[in-house]
């Protein structure tokens, strides 16, 4: 008798992997806002069953922090020269996914300076674009 054959991996269908790895970032959000690492009152509403998941190890959280601070400040800063120029500025966020940073910024004052333009995949949906 011959050894059963090795398992094979699964091939995931269409934008599976995609639509994954944005539930994990979600969810590392929704972590790191619960535990007070980030400022995010929109993740939870993106989180389908946000209050039954458990909070992420503290290492997760430090890294969302870090990555979720560091794109803030560089939009952050693309909006103040822009600001500083008299001129709106664009964002245009590819496959952005779950990501809250519009609604963030939309509800800061310097809201009506920038345009924002999101794509996302057929499983998000299509294109929006949102000018304040």
């Amino acid at each position: 008798m011959f050894p059963p054959p090795p398992p094979q991996p699964r091939a995931q269908a269409g934008d599976a992997p995609t639509r994954s790895t944005d539930n994990d970032a979600a969810v590392a959000r929704l972590s790191a806002a619960q535990k007070g690492y980030i400022n995010d009152p929109y993740v939870k509403h993106l989180v389908p069953r946000a209050h039954l998941l458990p909070p992420r190890p503290p290492l997760i959280n430090i890294g969302t922090y870090v990555r979720s601070a560091g794109i803030d400040e560089l939009v952050n800063q693309w909006m103040q020269l822009s600001r500083r120029a008299g001129k709106r500025c664009q964002i245009l966020s590819l496959g952005s996914g779950s990501d809250t940073r519009f609604w963030r910024i939309a509800a800061r004052p310097v809201h009506a300076l920038f345009t924002r333009s999101a794509i996302h995949g057929p499983s998000i949906g299509k294109t929006d674009r949102s000018s304040e």
